[in-house]
């Protein structure tokens, strides 16, 4: 949608101002510019491109970064307080840090192909093993998904447009998916989190009573065994080998808008090992924005 002719020129006015040398002069040219939000972007990147002032450049290139960090905190805030949360779009939010300029309704074509494949080897008649069965034939032999080791993590495995491409990501990215594609199945598959960062799925039996708050919990799903099932008392058997000691709540499901804080804390996580500390502190303020 094209802007009106007077907000492209008042705009454009003040982008010709940005080789501003005076700082507090430049300082009130960047405010004015930031309060024209995202519709200021597309002229900011002709300036850019049509700029050969490398402080200039960088200038535009910090305006652009500060609009976009100020719209995702916006729109993470308003995805956490909804009262329905699509896993997707906190997933497609997530990513839009690393690549603001994703491209949204290819993502949601992709998955819209993974759930529509899926569906169509589904039916009611299937025990919950059986389903899980099928989709892990779909997402692991049909689209050949892999899961790379913990060890091996690194920044690209977290994000969705590069799962979706590559068809390689972490536990996280791969159990972030598989999840809620199955809930767009109406199966009741829910991610968490076990000590180690370890990221699985339960088979949520939702035809039980839940004591206590606690869901009742079928098995639990590995991704980084294609799709494996295995019990609670096995997950405790393991723990118990390395000698950690782990309370029966980690074995609950995690609600998404924690799920989401936790792939920003390891994002910023891995941006304090590449020596960003700098990313790591804007991530901490959009960790601000789930709250």
């Amino acid at each position: 949608m094209s802007q009106p002719s007077d907000f492209n020129t008042e705009l454009q006015a003040l982008i010709s101002l940005l080789d501003e040398p005076d700082q507090q002069a430049f300082a009130k040219v960047r405010e004015h510019i930031c309060v024209y939000g995202p519709g200021a972007v597309p002229l900011l990147e002709q300036a850019w491109e049509n700029s050969f002032d490398e402080l200039m450049q960088q200038r535009i290139e910090n305006i652009i970064h500060d609009i976009q960090f100020e719209k995702l905190y916006q729109d993470l805030h308003a995805w956490s307080h909804l009262s329905y949360k699509d896993p997707l779009e906190g997933f497609i939010l997530f990513t839009r840090y690393h690549y603001p300029h994703l491209d949204e309704e290819e993502i949601k074509g992709l998955v819209f192909k993974l759930n529509r494949d899926a569906w169509l080897e589904l039916n009611d008649n299937l025990t919950p093993l059986e389903k899980i069965k099928v989709l892990n034939h779909i997402f692991f032999d049909i689209y050949k998904f892999k899961c790379v080791p913990y060890q091996n993590v690194e920044m690209r495995h977290l994000f969705l447009n590069n799962l979706l491409e590559t068809r390689t990501g972490n536990s996280h990215s791969l159990g972030m998916l598989y999840s809620l594609i199955a809930r767009q199945l109406n199966l009741p598959v829910y991610g968490l989190i076990l000590p180690g960062e370890k990221f699985v799925m339960a088979w949520v039996n939702e035809t039980l009573p839940a004591p206590d708050g606690q869901k009742q919990i079928s098995f639990y799903i590995n991704p980084q065994n294609k799709g494996g099932v295995f019990t609670k008392n096995e997950i405790k058997s393991l723990f118990r080998r390395v000698k950690i000691k782990i309370e029966d709540s980690v074995f609950q499901p995690m609600n998404d808008v924690a799920i989401i804080d936790r792939f920003f804390a390891l994002l910023g996580f891995l941006y304090l090992q590449s020596g960003d500390p700098e990313k790591n502190n804007e991530i901490d303020l959009l960790r601000s924005a789930l709250l």
